[in-house]
């Protein structure tokens, strides 16, 4: 586990020693260098991560990734950018489960059941969509509303501050990776 002022940021497999930190330190430098060297334009980059995030905002469980890439490969944006932030987007999860519940209930102006990530069943939560579809007084809908409002939001902040970082601060940004 990777430890952040005492909050868990990842899961890895389990890694042992100094080696183990080595190892992930050098895959995230790897990772960034490949996403900062794309020859690929700061829009084509910024749509390909922004369409990476999307699936995190619902109940995939594991099929993130693989959507992130159908979603890029139809908006025709870049694919490995797409990867990226379905990467940065699965740790996260359970965060955005939480704040799609929190919206969902403050736009319909209804009582929150869920107060806290511990609280949230994600088995539940893939249960309770059809109903969202099917009745608009379900926890399902109220899921379903936070999710698309987060989504809405989220992907157009996400693209400006990734565009943003594309266009000016890529040679820097560089530098200081290398």
């Amino acid at each position: 586990m990777i430890h952040y002022k005492n909050h868990v940021l990842i899961y890895p497999v389990q890694l042992k020693g100094r080696n183990a930190k080595m190892k992930i330190r050098r895959k995230v430098k790897y990772y960034l260098l490949r996403l900062f060297r794309l020859h690929a334009s700061p829009h084509q980059v910024a749509a390909g991560f922004t369409m990476g995030l999307i699936p995190s905002w619902l109940p995939t469980f594991g099929l993130g990734p693989a959507l992130s890439v159908g979603l890029a490969k139809i908006v025709r944006v870049n694919i490995f950018s797409a990867i990226v932030g379905a990467v940065l987007g699965t740790p996260i999860w359970p965060l955005l489960f939480l704040l799609n519940y929190k919206v969902g209930s403050l736009i319909l102006n209804r009582d929150p059941k869920i107060d806290d990530i511990e609280e949230i069943e994600y088995i539940d939560a893939l249960q309770h969509i059809p109903d969202g579809i099917n009745s608009i007084h379900s926890s399902g809908y109220i899921f379903l509303i936070g999710a698309a409002i987060n989504i809405v939001i989220s992907s157009i902040l996400v693209y400006l501050i990734t565009y943003f970082i594309f266009k000016q601060y890529r040679v820097r940004i560089l530098d200081k990776i290398r």
